[in-house]
């Protein structure tokens, strides 16, 4: 839809028109073949190299936890992007898309990198993390891009994620983040900001388009709520064999999200005059659960993840009251479901307290170094993990998001340009 004047001067609204070129059709070949050629490879694999683990790694505790974190990719991210009031079906739609490609994608990744050439519960668990990743990654890009374009994304996406995560934050430094602060949101977020820096700022008059409704709103809150229920699965996911530390990553989780929550809605209405903003109990309510993933399994007692919950729920408000206007403007950096305020900002949080909070438990078995050094390494993969997801991001965004001239004219955040319907 774009809005046009009638014969009294009035502005109505019009449907979209097909431009010059129909995108969709353009696009339609290359796209098929990139699903196709994912479909193919990991069919090719799985018969020659692939078979079933041991049963002894099998437990139904960890089906549970691939049911609840498909949850979160499939309904909470996917919903949580409804805000759009115009890309409602691309929001839902490519999420299941993109989580289902980077998953095949990572499946096999992982496994070279690993050497571990089986199909289990837990390198599908990881392949979903792989997931959630590029699906933080998208958030920063949404509606801006096209399923060819972010097909492409997924695939590279995985790759980067996987050699950040296993050889860099696991392997090289063998930090401490049972949670994926640094090597799923961290990295998310930064990867997708990057990209959008490379695919230039919105100068489309259908930039009009970036808005909600009441509606899609309250579709979008839906997200939230079930990514905050099903938030302390997704941290406690590898920890389902050892009860203290998958009891320590639960009960660290609730509270840091119960402090995000309680300080989103008081940092909303108090910088709006006492009115709350959807945009923020949409996204900083989970900010809690960002920030306390490096360091959910340690001892720190509840007080302190609640601390942690408060502060990273403060930060990601002010970042998107003062952030996020700051890097249109002056950056030109947009940033559609505001990943840096809910992902990237917690995130670096939870980082920095990791480098304080390993000190509370330093002689936990399954923290590799002792007092003070361990705290160094946490540092370390943070900065590494900034600097492997800008960069990556930025140098496949300015290689994937070249579009010709014709695509000026196609309209952002527009479901009519990729679906069949009435719009």
């Amino acid at each position: 839809m774009s809005s046009v004047q009638d014969e009294r001067g009035s502005l109505v609204e019009k449907p979209f028109e097909a431009t010059s070129i129909d995108v969709a059709s353009q696009f339609s070949a290359s796209l098929g073949k990139v699903i196709l050629a994912a479909q193919a490879a990991l069919l090719v694999v799985l018969f020659l190299f692939f078979n079933y683990d041991s049963t002894e790694d099998y437990s139904t505790q960890k089906y549970i936890v691939f049911r609840d974190i498909m949850v979160m990719l499939l309904l909470g991210f996917g919903y949580l992007m409804t805000f759009l009031e115009k890309y409602g079906l691309g929001a839902v739609g490519f999420t299941m898309l993109l989580t289902a490609l980077n998953m095949e994608c990572n499946l096999i990744i992982e496994s070279v990198l690993t050497g571990t050439l089986s199909i289990s519960m837990d390198s599908i668990i990881n392949a979903e993390f792989s997931a959630a990743t590029l699906l933080i990654s998208f958030g920063a890009l949404l509606g801006r891009t096209t399923p060819l374009q972010m097909c492409l994304i997924s695939i590279a996406e995985s790759l980067f994620y996987a050699i950040n995560k296993i050889l860099i934050v696991f392997g090289l430094f063998r930090a401490e983040d049972v949670g994926g602060t640094l090597t799923i949101h961290m990295f998310g977020a930064f990867f997708g900001l990057a990209a959008s820096y490379a695919l230039g700022p919105q100068e489309k008059e259908s930039a009009s388009n970036n808005a909600a409704s009441r509606v899609s709103d309250v579709f979008s809150l839906v997200g939230t709520t079930l990514l905050w229920v099903y938030w302390p699965s997704f941290v406690g996911a590898t920890e389902t064999d050892v009860d203290e530390n998958e009891m320590h990553c639960l009960i660290n989780t609730i509270m840091s999200l119960i402090g995000s929550t309680g300080a989103a809605f008081y940092m909303s209405q108090y910088l709006n005059k006492g009115k709350f903003d959807a945009v923020h109990i949409q996204n900083s309510t989970l900010a809690g659960g960002v920030a306390i993933g490096a360091t959910a399994r340690l001892a720190m007692g509840p007080g302190v993840a609640f601390i942690v919950g408060l502060i990273a729920g403060s930060v990601s408000v002010l970042g998107y009251f003062y952030s996020s206007p700051f890097l249109e403007e002056k950056l030109g950096l947009y940033d559609t479901c505001g990943v840096a305020n809910l992902h990237g900002y917690p995130s670096v949080v939870g980082g920095l307290l990791s480098i304080l909070l390993v000190l509370f438990n330093s002689k936990a078995e399954f923290l590799v170094y002792g007092l003070g050094v361990q705290s160094i390494v946490q540092a370390l993969a943070v900065l590494a993990t900034i600097a492997a997801a800008s960069i990556s991001g930025y140098l496949t965004g300015s290689y994937v998001l070249r579009n010709p001239l014709s695509f000026a004219d196609v309209p952002d955040y527009e479901d009519a340009v990729w679906w069949i319907g009435e719009f």
